[in-house]
């Protein structure tokens, strides 16, 4: 604005900006408006005072990892002590576990060899099929009986496999096909009680029970029928609750052979009972 615009009473005065003035009283505008100025401090005072959650979650996070930091820092020691014995256990049983799988394959790959190699020298396919009766029997027992000791052998080195089980069921066989009845009755002793409680544990129950019928022991015979009806994971059981009650019944005790056809009535309903066992357990019944 020129000075010629300014009034006449006005005019020559010297013109002072309005910031000039302010800067010149000392005084800031909230100064100069005291409402103003309390305005401004109590919102100065609040934003101070008010908490902040996340800056506070943030400072306690750093304390207790400065605490977790102190703390590792003392006992080093024992961490890596923990760390060092949780490795070794995971590794021990890690050992333990691949030992146990390569001990059941060693057996199963021992077994199948030497079984493969018996057939083989009986002159049979090696794998599956009739294994044909040499037509020197000499020839004939000195092979079975050098696969008795291989078999035996095998169940010997794998003893608690399941593979060393078969290999007395094995060695048992040949040993009845040489007439060998006793040692036979040992080798299925050794794998019932090798597979307690096991399908193959049963099987070497009926191979005992088949030998004590050949030399007439009834009541061994039935005894044996029972043990490996009892075995629950043995498919045929029905059938050897059938045969001991049978054996019973010729070892001249009817009432434990009406109750072994009791437990086979109820255990097996759906069974299918051999007429000659039926008729049997029939006339039992009658003469009670």
């Amino acid at each position: 604005m020129g000075s010629d615009t300014l009034p006449r009473a006005w005019q020559g005065m010297p013109v002072v900006a309005a910031d000039d003035r302010s800067s010149r009283s000392g005084l800031s505008e909230n100064q100069r408006d005291p409402t103003v100025g309390r305005l401004m401090k109590d919102l100065s005072v609040a934003r101070k005072k008010k908490p902040n959650p996340t800056a506070e979650t943030l400072r306690g996070l750093e304390e207790s990892g400065d605490r977790v930091a102190e703390w590792a820092s003392e006992n080093a020691a024992l961490i890596l002590g923990v760390i060092a014995a949780a490795l070794a256990i995971a590794a021990g049983v890690g050992i333990y576990v691949q030992a146990g799988v390569n001990s059941r394959d060693s057996a199963a790959d021992a077994l199948a060899i030497a079984t493969s190699q018996y057939r083989q020298a009986m002159g049979a396919d090696p794998i599956a099929g009739p294994i044909p009766e040499p037509a020197n029997p000499e020839f004939g027992e000195k092979t079975r009986s050098e696969y008795i000791d291989r078999f035996a052998h095998v169940a010997n080195e794998h003893a608690g496999t399941t593979s060393g089980a078969l290999a007395w069921l094995e060695a048992g066989h040949l040993q009845t096909e040489l007439g060998r009845l006793e040692a036979a009755a040992e080798s299925f002793g050794h794998a019932r009680d090798d597979a307690r409680g096991t399908s193959i544990a049963a099987l070497g129950s009926i191979r005992l029970a088949h030998l004590a019928e050949e030399r007439g022991d009834a009541r061994s015979a039935a005894e044996s029928y029972e043990a490996a009806a009892a075995v629950e994971t043995y498919p045929l059981r029905a059938g050897a609750l059938a045969d001991a009650a049978r054996c019973w019944a010729e070892a001249g005790a009817p009432d434990r052979a009406l109750a072994a056809f009791q437990r086979l009535e109820t255990e097996h309903p759906d069974e299918v009972i051999p007429p000659q066992i039926a008729s049997l357990i029939g006339e039992l019944r009658l003469a009670k």
